[in-house]
């Protein structure tokens, strides 16, 4: 059996960030798996942690094991599901606009919220949920643009900027974000990482009660949000962030950084 390297003996819990540590695009990591493998031979406990806002849990346990990690839906914590708790506990029997994937709408509707599908009960939306996706059109902008002048809550999944892809980076969430607060001049909550509310269920997941670790690819959401939620972070070079820029970072630093993911949990 593989041993764990010295850095991470120390912890029971990791929560993991998927696209840029297990995979990029659809191209997977070398030696993720075997990590991850690694580390529940070891008796450990994992969460996975997406700000990925198009897929539904149970799609991202069937790419997980593709990719031959063995994963559980319970271990799967997307911004779907974040965003399905925050808005069940505040916006339960209200109206939404949602610019997002059939997953996300889903997710909505689970939170006991009824989905716009009519233009002309946009201006009357108690809430107008962000979510990137790679559908997203002139018309679900301009639906959310108009809920939100007419004074929407705005609701976004996240504000990441881009995400890696298999052809290099793409527009993320935050994109639409700002256009739409641009248009409209109201501000959106955003209820995915680095906010407390995915840390929280994250860790409410994991169910240890000693030390954890999130490990990532961003020094942003995932590096800053896990310092913010009390829990030490690792960065991993295999996405967004490189070490140059985790050199420069003046926000919380990273208890450790690491070429893959390999070489962090296993050295």
């Amino acid at each position: 059996m593989p041993q764990l390297s010295s850095l991470v003996q120390g912890y029971e819990g990791l929560i993991l960030d998927l696209d840029g540590c297990l995979w990029v695009g659809g191209r997977p990591v070398p030696g993720a798996a075997q990590a991850v493998d690694a580390w529940k031979a070891a008796g450990r406990r994992v969460v996975f942690l997406t700000n990925d806002p198009r897929s539904a849990p149970e799609e991202v346990v069937r790419k997980l094991w593709s990719h031959g990690v063995k994963a559980s839906q319970d271990e799967v914590v997307t911004s779907g599901v974040v965003m399905q708790e925050y808005l069940g506990e505040r916006f339960d029997g209200c109206d939404a606009v949602v610019v997002g994937s059939e997953a996300m709408v889903r997710h909505v509707r689970l939170a006991g919220l009824r989905v716009i599908a009519d233009q002309s009960l946009v201006p009357s939306a108690d809430v107008v949920v962000l979510a990137g996706y790679p559908e997203v059109n002139y018309t679900d902008l301009t639906w959310a643009v108009r809920a939100a002048y007419e004074g929407a809550t705005l609701v976004a999944t996240g504000r990441d900027r881009i995400v890696p892809s298999d052809d290099g980076v793409i527009p993320g969430t935050g994109g639409i974000v700002a256009y739409v607060e641009y248009c409209s001049g109201a501000e959106a909550v955003a209820v995915g990482k680095p906010g407390p509310d995915a840390w929280r269920i994250a860790r409410e997941r994991l169910g240890v009660d000693g030390a954890v670790l999130a490990v990532g690819d961003r020094l942003d959401s995932d590096i800053g949000g896990a310092a913010a939620a009390g829990i030490d972070g690792a960065l991993v070079l295999t996405g967004v962030s490189s070490r140059e820029m985790a050199e420069g970072w003046d926000g919380a630093r990273p208890v450790a950084i690491a070429d893959d993911l390999a070489l962090l949990i296993l050295g």
